[in-house]
């Protein structure tokens, strides 16, 4: 038996700047993100920093302002906060298998 300590993975949803803009305005929840994407990047860096002191693997999930509606309606989802949150546990998750898949030699 093993008493190695589960790792804790963590998907954070990220943007590119020069996305953010259409981010805000195809996002139902837009009003409520940051102003400017400098000011989301400063929140969301410190945040990142908090989780990796913590211990955690942070898995940065991009979010593309033109694909992530799709990927939104494909599941039922709203396009806010909770699906944005959904979608970074489907990148980690995802990122994940494929390392686990790489190190077994399953290419």
């Amino acid at each position: 038996m093993s008493n190695s300590t589960p790792v804790m993975i963590l998907g954070m949803v990220w943007y590119k700047a020069e996305h953010y803009d259409a981010i805000r305005r195809v996002m139902a929840d837009g009003h409520k993100l940051p102003a400017t994407f400098h000011e989301w990047r400063m929140k969301s860096e410190t945040g990142e920093k908090k989780h990796r002191r913590d211990g955690k693997i942070v898995v940065r999930a991009f979010i593309d302002p033109e694909a992530f509606p799709d990927w939104c309606r494909a599941r039922g989802l709203n396009i806010d906060a909770q699906a944005r949150m959904q979608y970074a546990a489907t990148i980690a998750n995802e990122t994940v298998m494929r390392s686990h898949a790489e190190g077994d030699g399953a290419h």
